[in-house]
């Protein structure tokens, strides 16, 4: 006899879910999905009782973004997630455990579970807000840049939120080192790699990969945290003739006077559909994330599994993927000559771009598809139940 659903899942925002949540559907497990995504778009069959679409916060953000811009919209943005909120508390339904994207959207929603005696996990997907908070003060520093005072409200919504939870999900080892230097136990966190489509991301055969020209690809929100300055920083000290930087990626308002320093060294695309990005990969010889934080970082890993080499940072959850050498390279942050130096070294041995490029794509799909990443959480739900029923 099946069990009955018995875990909620909110989140508010895009990142990861569309990946994996029918997967958990399919197996029985969700009571409720929560979450915020266009009209008429369906993550799950039309006509599921699971799913709770609430769409008017990302109407709303969107609107405010036209209309006012990024920096006064960012002084809105907590009225906005209080009332994504709102609109769950208003369509609440009770389940024993509840797996809560921690974002600053969920403060009074973790209370009320708890209040019901749920088990609470929580999901952040960046390193710990203070861990957080001094790298962006630091890179913000480092660029010439004014902090917005009216942003650090967000932090503190998070700090609230994972005072209530009783586990965390993470995605990387170095989310899951950020949080044991900020008092969390090892006990306490599960570390689940994410996953990648591996039927929308797929490598060329071998011969193809020798490209020209020389094209990198950095496929990331132009931010400071992003770190694209010291990928600008390297392709300034190299110069190499018949090559190409590409971006891709929408742009915070805070980079366009720093990246006005660069103009006509790279190309830009504000943005690209997932379903195109194999495209972009596959006409690249390198992928490049150079952030001075990053989760976790998908895009590395759907590069790897189109059959690029990647560079990354130390702070970059997707290093754990990388075999040094092998299948791409890790580089300390803020390090414009160290990776200059690598990409001297791809660009001087087209057949170390395809070696590696090669094994990095047998690295990817070793990794797990979403599939797979689903089956590794209904696992963790299953576990986390059954050991708080013993207590």
């Amino acid at each position: 006899m099946q069990n009955p659903p018995f875990v909620n899942l909110a989140v508010c925002g895009r990142f990861h879910f569309h990946n994996y949540v029918s997967y958990l559907a399919d197996r029985g497990i969700l009571n409720r999905f929560y979450y915020s995504h266009r009209i008429g778009q369906q993550i799950l069959p039309s006509g599921s009782q699971i799913a709770v679409n609430l769409w008017g916060k990302e109407y709303l953000m969107r609107a405010c973004d036209r209309l006012l811009g990024e920096t006064r919209t960012r002084r809105l943005l907590p009225a906005l997630l209080d009332w994504w909120e709102n609109a769950v508390l208003r369509s609440w339904s009770s389940a024993p455990l509840w797996h809560i994207l921690l974002h600053g959207t969920a403060r009074r929603i973790l209370r009320r579970a708890k209040s019901e005696g749920s088990l609470l996990l929580g999901e952040p997907v960046n390193a710990h807000p203070r861990a957080l908070a001094a790298l962006l003060e630091e890179e913000e520093a480092r660029l010439g840049l004014v902090l917005e005072k009216e942003t650090s409200s967000g932090g503190q919504r998070l700090l609230e939120e994972l005072e209530s939870v009783d586990h965390l999900l993470v995605a990387s080892r170095w989310l899951k080192r950020s949080f044991l230097q900020n008092g969390f136990r090892e006990k306490q966190i599960h570390l689940i790699p994410y996953g990648v489509n591996l039927a929308r991301f797929t490598a060329e055969p071998r011969k193809s990969q020798l490209r020209k020209p020389f094209r990198v690809l950095c496929v990331a929100h132009l931010s400071p945290r992003k770190g694209h300055i010291d990928l600008l920083e390297a392709w300034r000290l190299l110069r190499f003739p018949d090559a190409e930087l590409l971006l891709i990626g929408a742009w915070s308002e805070s980079m366009k006077p720093v990246l006005k320093h660069y103009q006509g060294l790279y190309e830009h695309i504000p943005w690209v559909p997932n379903a195109e990005l194999p495209r972009y990969y596959r006409r690249s010889s390198v992928f490049v994330l150079p952030s001075i934080e990053d989760g976790f970082g998908v895009a590395c890993l759907e590069a790897m599994a189109c059959g690029l080499p990647a560079i990354v940072t130390e702070n970059t959850g997707a290093a754990d993927l990388i075999a040094p050498g092998r299948t791409g390279f890790v580089v300390p942050i803020r390090s414009p000559e160290r990776i200059a130096e690598v990409l001297e070294s791809l660009y001087r041995n087209p057949e170390l771009v395809s070696e590696t490029g090669e094994a990095a794509a047998g690295a990817a799909v070793r990794a797990s598809g979403w599939e797979s990443y689903a089956g590794f959480l209904a696992r963790t739900y299953g576990r986390l139940q059954a050991e708080a029923a013993k207590v």
